[in-house]
């Protein structure tokens, strides 16, 4: 083997190892949905925004309402905003709730400020929940059955985590 090329197997062996080591140690939020019970079925990266949104047809009004969380430092789940149609049960509105307008035949509920560490929701067809991150919308109906109680929590993985769990669900089915 040539001094050339025997310096290029180095070299290359080097940046490998380098890339593999940074993506071990580099840690991602990732937004995790699971069953209480169970293993953690959507696991979402949360590279470009840490914002998402939560989306259901409220059960008694019938109507859209969608919840805006943000991640917070500590890893815990901040609710900012609601926005819904009509007044129903469970439906903020008090003044010190937040600062409540009406904007184009919608409440917006904004500066709620609430924090969970995690959210737990019982889940229903019936109700369309869905959860909205950077464009795309994960209907949970694709990933559980009627009646399964989810946690979303966020928690942080390497880089060389989400990719082996990418490769894993991709070639497990």
């Amino acid at each position: 083997m040539t001094l050339n090329r025997r310096w290029l197997v180095i070299s290359a062996t080097g940046i490998i190892l380098l890339i593999y080591l940074t993506a071990s140690i580099l840690q991602i939020p990732v937004l995790v949905i699971s069953e209480q019970q169970g293993d953690e079925v959507l696991i979402i990266p949360m590279l470009d925004e840490q914002e998402f949104d939560y989306k259901y047809i409220h059960s008694v009004q019938k109507t859209p309402v969608q919840e805006h969380f943000a991640v917070a430092p500590d890893n815990q789940l901040l609710l900012t905003s609601t926005t819904y149609q009509s007044f129903g049960v469970g439906l903020p509105f008090l003044p010190g709730e937040g600062d409540l307008k009406h904007i184009d035949g919608k409440y917006v509920l904004t500066g709620i400020n609430r924090r969970f560490d995690r959210i737990n929701i019982g889940f229903i067809t019936l109700a369309h929940q869905e959860l909205s991150y950077d464009g795309k919308c994960y209907s949970f109906q694709d990933y559980f059955e009627s009646g399964a109680l989810l946690v979303v929590e966020v928690k942080h993985y390497s880089a060389r985590e989400i990719i082996g769990e990418f490769i894993r669900r991709t070639y497990s089915d």
